[in-house]
């Protein structure tokens, strides 16, 4: 029998979703509803890689997950479809954020936590037709401390509305269905305590 999970708190998107019909405002809040698709059992014991992915007017941003040798490894990748660039107006130097959440919500882990960055306005661009690829790593030291307690990641460029979350790396066996998770955050309010 295969089981439906519902990712509460989060939001909606697995595979390319368009949010071309969605008006894009400056609004401080933000919502969303999680969901997860059965694919397919496994036979053998693998952690498998998690993957969330949506569209809005020519812009695609993929969200990849995965545990490579002990390492937890995050990748946004943002690809500019159109025949323009994608400029994005920062309040300071920091382009792209990562986040790493418990069942209730709480931060477990965010990238930038502890970093400086430059106070001066900046900006950012996908030229058109390209792509632009931010990751971030943890160690097999810090990943190992919240590998148990983490069930979400997120990733978002700052100062935009938009936010994708995917669940954590999971290990399958031969009686564990595999699922298919993602989810998308609109919104520029906080999702996440602080």
């Amino acid at each position: 029998m295969k089981k439906y999970t519902l990712i509460p708190a989060l939001a909606l998107a697995v595979g390319a979703i368009s949010l071309s019909s969605i008006p894009v405002a400056s609004a401080s809040f933000g919502t969303g509803i999680g969901v997860s698709f059965p694919t397919s059992g496994s036979h053998s014991s693998e952690i498998v890689p998690s993957y969330a992915a949506f569209s809005f007017d020519k812009i695609v941003e993929e969200l990849t997950v995965e545990e490579k040798h002990g390492r937890l490894i995050m990748e946004l990748k943002v690809t500019n479809d159109g025949d323009s660039d994608y400029s994005i107006a920062h309040r300071d130097g920091q382009v792209y954020d990562f986040a790493i959440l418990d069942k209730n919500g709480k931060t477990l882990y965010k990238w930038s936590d502890g970093m400086a960055f430059t106070q001066a306005l900046t900006s950012s661009t996908v030229a058109a037709h390209k792509s632009e690829v931010y990751k971030a790593e943890l160690d097999r030291k810090a990943y190992r401390k919240i590998k148990d307690d983490g069930v979400l990641v997120t990733a978002w460029l700052v100062d935009t509305p938009y936010k994708i979350t995917t669940r954590m790396p999971t290990k399958v066996g031969s009686s564990t269905p595999v699922t298919l998770h993602g989810g998308i955050i609109i919104g520029n309010g906080p999702w996440y305590d602080d």
